[in-house]
């Protein structure tokens, strides 16, 4: 009879911190357009207008953190922001969405599951991007870290980026000339070419 009250008693613990563990989740929208949040806009040399908002060009990605999460400035606004602090690229439904035909705003028609964060804070960056990916792009730019506290445990209730995210801003990504390769290339053939002489 012991044996049978302890292995119901083990049973019931394993079921309950099962259950906990798959409901410990938070729901976060990529919006700022429902919510009246701050704008992406172009930066210098970004190719667009100074100040205005990004286009539909443009895809909006999050990185996250669970909890309060230390994250360094960036002063360029453009580095990866996992090498930044301990926050990972946001995948899945509702982890990247396109900027609305209304410029710098988006609004994304899914969640996005932040595992484990269910009634607590999640650090949050939010990416601009204009390529494939974030690292891909030749234009780009991220906000720096934010967090969002008390993060809904129900997909039908989540918050929304745009009510704390700050505004930021997307520039190009500095790649070398093509004549700077060239003329590195002619640096070192002359080097070559003297070596040899002597």
């Amino acid at each position: 009879m012991k044996r049978t009250v302890i292995a119901l008693a083990i049973g019931l613990v394993g079921t309950v911190v099962s259950t906990l563990s798959t409901n410990a989740q938070g729901f976060v929208v990529l919006d700022n357009y429902a919510s009246s949040g701050q704008i992406v806009t172009y930066g210098a040399g970004s190719g667009g207008t100074l100040g205005t908002g990004i286009s539909s060009a443009f895809t909006v990605g999050v990185y996250y953190g669970l909890g309060t999460v230390s994250v360094s400035a960036d002063p360029t606004g453009i580095a990866d922001p996992s090498t930044l602090g301990a926050i990972v690229l946001g995948s899945g439904p509702g982890a990247t969405t396109p900027v609305l035909s209304n410029p710098g705003y988006f609004s994304s028609t899914s969640s996005f599951n932040v595992g484990g964060s269910a009634g607590g804070t999640v650090t949050l960056e939010i990416v601009a991007y204009n390529g494939a990916s974030y690292a891909a792009s030749t234009v780009r730019g991220h906000s720096t870290a934010f967090q969002i506290a008390d993060v809904a445990n129900t997909a039908p209730v989540p918050a929304y980026v745009g009510t704390s995210m700050p505004g930021f801003s997307v520039f190009a990504v500095s790649v070398p000339e093509p004549t700077t390769f060239a003329l590195a290339g002619l640096g070192g053939l002359s080097l070559m070419l003297f070596r040899r002489r002597k």
